[in-house]
């Protein structure tokens, strides 16, 4: 069954389904409480009270950085655990790049740090969708995931505006 970001309701979604496995669960509940830092930085960036704003989005970036970071060792270890022709060096690459990206977000100038963020979300999001033996579970949930956490980003780059 072929799923898009936007076929399944929330209310069908893994986490909601009882008949799951419970790694699964566990894996939805983990999954979308890591929105909640993209969730709450985001709303603070739009509040200009002091410098909270600027603290939102500088702990915004620097969770956005880590998490980048967090997916692409997901296929540090998918290349490690598979070995022989998944151990590729572009694939090796390509799992430490998420991870070089997010440090150089935390430096540059906020818009340009958040946007880089945001590729790093949607590139290893069509990278995992790209894996061949993943289960459609996990590529849903990668969907959703990163739809929200963009969406975050990118209401605190438009803040910015």
């Amino acid at each position: 069954m072929n799923h898009t970001v936007f076929d399944a309701p929330v209310a069908r979604s893994v986490l909601a389904s009882h008949s799951a496995p419970e790694w699964r669960r566990n894996a939805a509940l983990l999954g979308y409480t890591g929105l909640v830092p993209f969730v709450v930085l985001a709303a603070f960036a739009l509040f200009p009270v002091g410098n909270l704003e600027q603290q939102a989005r500088e702990a915004l970036i620097a969770y956005g950085a880590v998490i980048i970071s967090f997916l692409g060792a997901w296929h540090w270890y998918a290349a490690i655990h598979h070995g022989g022709a998944h151990a590729t060096l572009a694939r090796m690459s390509f799992a430490v790049s998420p991870a070089l990206l997010g440090w150089i977000a935390t430096v540059l100038p906020q818009s340009y740090g958040m946007a880089l963020v945001i590729a790093g979300l949607l590139i290893t999001c069509i990278a995992d969708g790209r894996v061949q033996d993943i289960h459609p579970w996990y590529r849903l949930l990668r969907r959703r995931l990163t739809l929200i956490a963009s969406a975050s980003m990118t209401v605190a780059v438009f803040s910015q505006l």
